[in-house]
């Protein structure tokens, strides 16, 4: 998906927006359909622009509109974050001032990363301490208590997973244990919660925070979410100490924080992200897209959904026995690639969006070199835990899952029943995209 059709009309309306003649727009690495747009004067990055590249659907809840309303209504209550510069009349798009500061934070030293958490907990304590009723937020979705919001939340995603091409047994049974144990936080007011918050999603000066961004995921909810995504984002973004980050957070809003809570909303924030890549699996292959990067995060959040469920249930994963892989004739190609692409072929590419593709070609080869090396060893695993589960051994995996479906939606089997079952895939899986996955192979959420 491209801009391109619309580039210069976009280039047009920023520089009506920002009172200049002429302005050019040079394209950020990834995004997908919600892309992210440097926005150049002389030559000089001086803009941030967010744009669609197709007309959201109207099923689609979170559009660039609703989230420049979230980030006008944070500026107001004093949060560093970008000042919304215009929205476009028709076009989905939004242009946002340029912030100062730097993203990346796991390649910074202990002490810098202890130092910017412990100024980020304050600022998200006073997101979750403003009174929401005193706020401009028309397209969020109202609430009254937390409770009523966490079920609202469920309606949308447990909504689009079932419009979603690739239903899952496993996420509609972690729905279901979702909506059987919100939370009782009686008539206790939802906050503003940014979702998907935490390191990656701020700019830092090596010392503070300069700019909360991204509230796409923004709603009303229950304060307790937004911890949990710091969690979730702590098994790609470490933070020096999770325990530290919850103690400040708790001094700053001058309340305990609820563990159960955390660990409520750790299932649904993986549940959410388990839901987009259903919904991703089921478009329209795009043969442009770096699907590394894909590969590898949709083990990763599959397996911690799964251990998110284990930990809110208080159950224990049981232990998988893997099948042994071994070479095959066709191994030596694998490797032979992988080690062209590493030694031959990085080393002669200056362009970072070309280096970005070959660092996903080369994930993607590491899986298929997997996937060769297991053979049917991991369908004939999937085809016993089906039989066992359903009593009769299905003729393929993708008939038992069909079958598996319809007794969880008619509540015949729970996320229980289905946790061993839900183990042993992840377990494979992730013996299949682990060689391609580095640290985020043994990655996991917080211990809370």
């Amino acid at each position: 998906m491209s801009l391109e059709p619309r580039r210069e009309e976009l280039e047009r309306w920023v520089a009506t927006v920002v009172g200049v003649p002429a302005v050019d727009l040079k394209r950020r690495p990834g995004g997908g359909s919600h892309q992210a747009w440097d926005v150049l004067l002389a030559g000089e990055a001086r803009w941030f622009l967010r744009a669609d590249a197709i007309e959201p659907e109207p099923s689609k809840h979170y559009s660039l509109r609703r989230e420049a309303e979230i980030y006008t209504a944070v500026n107001s209550i004093g949060l560093p974050s970008p000042r919304v510069l215009g929205v476009h009349d028709e076009l989905e798009a939004v242009l946002l001032e340029r912030s100062s500061g730097d993203a990346s934070f796991a390649r910074l030293d202990l002490a810098a990363q202890t130092e910017i958490i412990d100024d980020f907990a304050p600022w998200l304590a006073r997101l979750h301490a403003a009174d929401p009723t005193t706020l401009v937020l028309p397209s969020l979705v109202p609430a009254s208590t937390i409770v009523e919001a966490v079920h609202h939340e469920l309606d949308l995603w447990e909504r689009r997973l079932d419009d979603s091409a690739t239903p899952d047994p496993v996420l509609t049974a972690c729905f279901h244990w979702l909506r059987d144990h919100v939370p009782d936080t009686g008539d206790t007011p939802p906050s503003l919660v940014q979702g998907d918050t935490g390191p990656g999603n701020f700019l830092h000066d090596g010392h503070r925070v300069t700019a909360i961004l991204d509230f796409e995921l923004g709603h009303l909810g229950d304060p307790m979410e937004d911890l949990a995504w710091v969690g979730t984002r702590n098994a790609q973004e470490p933070v020096p100490d999770f325990e530290r980050f919850l103690e400040r957070y708790a001094e700053a809003i001058g309340v305990a924080v609820d563990r159960d809570r955390i660990r409520y909303h750790a299932l649904f924030a993986e549940l959410r992200i388990a839901t987009l890549g259903a919904e991703r699996a089921g478009t329209e292959p795009d043969l442009g897209a770096e699907y590394g990067n894909r590969l590898i995060y949709g083990a990763l959040h599959r397996r911690l959904t799964v251990e998110a469920l284990a930990t809110a249930m208080g159950i224990e994963l049981p232990d998988v026995a893997l099948p042994e892989l071994a070479d095959t004739d066709d191994t030596f190609y694998f490797d032979a690639a992988l080690h062209q692409m590493r030694h031959s072929i990085g080393p002669a590419i200056d362009d970072p969006w070309a280096d970005r593709l070959l660092k996903g070609l080369a994930r993607v080869t590491k899986y298929l070199r997997e996937v060769d090396r297991a053979g049917d060893r991991h369908e004939r695993a999937e085809l016993d835990d089906l039989e066992r589960l359903l009593g009769d051994r299905p003729a393929s995996v993708r008939e038992g899952a069909t079958a598996l479906l319809k007794l969880v939606r008619a509540r015949r089997l729970s996320a229980a029943e289905l946790l061993p079952y839900a183990a042993g895939q992840v377990a494979r899986m992730t013996q299949l995209v682990g060689p391609a996955m580095g640290r985020l192979a043994t990655s996991h959420l917080p211990d809370v």
